[in-house]
């Protein structure tokens, strides 16, 4: 499909339909395809000096790190190691303030538990450098991150706490039949996200929670993905086989509910940190009465969505409001 000749600067409408126009085109003759309608945005808890991506898995942190006062060979280098060290100890403070449950955050079981302690006190030292910025006055700002679900992340150190069992699962049935997954609507409810959150029905009986998933797969995937919808737009639109998202021609990864997930509207939140989700009676025998529902929530295929309030795009907070240091002592003293 070749642009139409003449004067090539178009209306910025115009030209934004034409690109469009093409590139259905040219998704239609490549056999891939483009995603259509609203989709579900990534959940992000801006904390401090970084953030907790409740969708993905991911807490990241930012460190600066000045040069020495003298200059010298290797400044550069140093005011680098110095902001690994800050963003190490930002990592740290965030890390102390995500919450685990409804009642409590990491901070509490560090305190009182010297193996969690031990083991995230590795996990963030071996954090990822994912980004390295140097600026024109000589600091260089330094991002790192840590898994919250996966090998060697903060799930991980608290799933002994939680007493997690190992369940024997059975293949999934290859059926067009039955539920997928769950996804609870939490919108409009002020809920947090959490690493064990509990979905309670009205009488206070645990629906879904550390007791009711399998160990490893909530080690791998988490308990719960939370993600990001704006208010009135239908859970419909965006999970399902009625979604309108056209998805790839060739193979891939489906999404964490699957195709086929029973939707359900939570009624309001609950515990003190605002991170377990009540739903009604009536959802919570229809989850329970349905046996095949029973290997979903042990694969841990949970989606709660939230509120966009805690999303958005990735930004950096003004150098006045980040930490500035040179090659301070230990990260975890």
């Amino acid at each position: 499909m070749q642009e139409p000749h003449g004067d090539t600067r178009l209306p910025v409408t115009r030209r934004m339909l034409w690109l469009l126009a093409a590139g259905v085109l040219l998704a239609g003759e490549s056999g891939v395809a483009l995603a259509q309608s609203h989709m579900a945005g990534e959940a992000v808890e801006r904390v401090g000096l970084g953030q907790v991506n409740w969708t993905t898995g991911w807490i990241k942190a930012t460190g600066v790190g000045v040069p020495p006062a003298d200059g010298g060979p290797g400044a550069r280098l140093k005011a680098e190691r110095a902001g690994y060290v800050v963003a190490l100890r930002n990592l740290l403070e965030i890390v102390k303030g995500v919450r685990v449950d409804g009642e409590s955050v990491t901070d509490a079981y560090l305190v009182k538990n010297d193996v969690i302690r031990t083991q995230v006190s590795g996990f963030i030292q071996g954090a990822q450098i994912v980004k390295t910025v140097a600026h024109p006055d000589g600091t260089v700002e330094v991002t790192v991150k840590m898994p919250v679900w996966g090998s060697e992340s903060l799930v991980s150190a608290l799933l002994n706490e939680k007493a997690m069992q190992s369940y024997t699962l059975s293949p999934e049935a290859d059926t067009k039949q039955g539920y997928t997954g769950i996804v609870i609507d939490a919108r409009g409810m002020g809920v947090n996200p959490a690493c064990f959150p509990e979905v309670l029905d009205e009488t206070g009986a645990v629906v879904y929670g550390p007791g009711t998933a399998d160990r490893t797969a909530a080690e791998k995937h988490g308990l719960v993905q939370y993600r990001a919808l704006p208010e009135g737009v239908k859970l419909s639109s965006v999970f399902g086989e009625q979604a309108s998202i056209i998805r790839p021609v060739q193979r891939a990864p489906l999404p964490r509910e699957g195709r086929r997930p029973l939707k359900i509207k939570g009624l309001k939140n609950s515990g003190r940190l605002k991170a377990n989700v009540i739903i009604s009676v009536e959802d919570a025998k229809k989850i329970r009465g349905d046996a095949q529902l029973g290997g979903v929530l042990k694969r841990s295929r949970v989606v709660i969505v939230t509120d966009p309030l805690i999303g958005g795009m990735e930004g950096r907070s003004p150098l006045s409001d980040r930490l500035v240091a040179a090659m301070p002592a230990g990260v975890l003293s």
